[in-house]
């Protein structure tokens, strides 16, 4: 490219001279300008530009070259790369370079020696090579081309070294953070999948059932039960928008909070309804506080008489499936926690008696909302018909064959969005176990 700007400028300075007329001294002064101008483009070019012969010694560098191995500025030309750079392999044994046990393996040697023999180019490389600088080692991280050319009547190899060290230094940190936060993200999942239910919850009169599929590592779907009373179980599932660890921190303050004395426990251990539960998650989850909000169902159940109430703040309604295969949405509900629609939000509650056999399904938008491959969703009909094709199985049958179809139905495609699915099932058992 140098030559093509150069030389066709100079042919025109001399083209009016007819052929074998040139002034000598017009000639040499054209000539001198258009080299000092390639020395001091060579010079001041952050590339490192080194010419080597057959036998890897060097006969030319530039300025680059001399910044990027300090001992070659007390170096003749002349003598082998190796030496001249402070190769490791060199200094280490005490041997000239072409003569250490790991010459026969270098590739910078062996690219150009094998430029000159193919008479072609070798395109860029990557080098990584302990070299010594000042008497100290330090590992260098070098990209580097080769291509033939002719210097002072003979092939020689020219070599341009591009040093990447900083750029790689920053690109293992970055891999060596990312793999600590990989880490920190799975020891999170832990402590996020330890605030689920048990597999298998025995309580007397429930059967139990659930699925979990993060979409991540983390997400900001939770949910579990507790035993209020001996007669009385606290039900919830809460979905935070957004994914990852700013979702699961908030699922896990509010799975705390659900706990607490303004949760399911209530004061002094009393019930407390579903309805005043997540007016005092709204206090206590302003989206001015947290920048996020989150849907929840709540729900608490009478084992022994079967009154299930629930209240529920944006969440997709649940399923009610009785044992005769009618299938009810339970659509009583108030805006998302967190979201501010109202100064005093109101939430409703509804109670539903169970009677043996029925069957509720609690679930995230998540479920519903996830795609195959072609970008077509489950939706809701799909999951409706597929509860009634299963109703009138075990609700752990039931709730694992829901799985299984989704996950067919996604055809290996990630959900994009956590995946939470419960199931319960109003039966007569023995005594309370859990």
């Amino acid at each position: 490219m140098i030559g093509k700007k150069i030389i066709p400028a100079f042919d025109q300075r001399i083209a009016g001279y007819p052929k074998g007329t040139i002034p000598v001294k017009t000639y040499l002064s054209d000539l001198r300008e258009s080299n000092e101008f390639l020395n001091m483009l060579l010079d001041n070019m952050n590339t490192a530009v080194v010419i080597v012969d057959e036998n890897y010694r060097i006969y030319q560098f530039n300025n680059a070259f001399l910044n990027l191995f300090d001992k070659a500025a007390d170096s003749p030309v002349g003598e082998a790369f190796g030496d001249l750079t402070g190769c490791v392999h060199a200094v280490q044994e005490n041997k000239a370079c072409g003569e250490t046990s790991q010459c026969s393996f270098c590739m910078l040697r062996q690219s150009a020696i094998r430029t000159l023999v193919e008479d072609g180019s070798i395109e860029k490389r990557t080098l990584e090579r302990i070299f010594y600088f000042s008497g100290r080692p330090e590992k260098k991280y070098l990209e580097f081309t080769t291509r033939q050319i002719s210097f002072e009547g003979r092939r020689m190899s020219l070599i341009l070294i591009y040093d990447i060290t900083e750029i790689q230094l920053q690109k293992l940190e970055l891999q060596e953070n990312q793999k600590q936060l990989k880490q920190d993200l799975q020891s999170a999942a832990g402590i996020q999948q330890s605030l689920l239910p048990d597999r298998s919850p025995r309580i007397r009169n429930l059967s139990i059932s659930w699925r979990f599929e993060p979409c991540e590592e983390i997400g900001g779907d939770i949910f579990n039960l507790h035993r209020i009373d001996d007669n009385h179980v606290g039900i919830y599932m809460l979905d935070v928008c957004g994914h990852g660890v700013p979702a699961a921190l908030i699922s896990v303050a509010v799975s705390q909070f659900m706990h607490s004395d303004k949760g399911l426990m209530g004061n002094d251990c009393q019930l407390m309804s579903p309805e005043t539960i997540l007016r005092n998650l709204d206090e206590a989850f302003p989206f001015e506080r947290f920048d996020t909000y989150f849907s929840i169902i709540c729900l608490t159940i009478d084992i022994t008489s079967g009154l299930m109430s629930y209240s529920c703040a944006g969440h997709p309604p649940p399923v009610l499936l009785r044992t005769d295969g009618t299938l009810e949405l339970l659509e009583k509900r108030g805006p998302a926690i967190g979201a501010g629609f109202e100064t005093v939000p109101r939430f409703g509650q509804e109670d539903k008696k169970l009677h043996m056999g029925d069957k509720v399904i609690l679930y995230t938008d998540g479920l519903v909302e996830s795609r195959n491959a072609e970008g077509e969703a489950f939706g809701v009909q799909r999951f409706l018909d597929a509860l009634k094709i299963d109703g009138g199985k075990t609700v752990d049958v039931m709730v694992n064959t829901l799985y299984d179809k989704l996950k067919v139905f996604r055809r290996g495609a990630k959900p994009d969005d956590d995946i939470s699915l419960l199931g319960l099932e109003y039966v007569e058992t023995g005594e309370v176990v859990c």
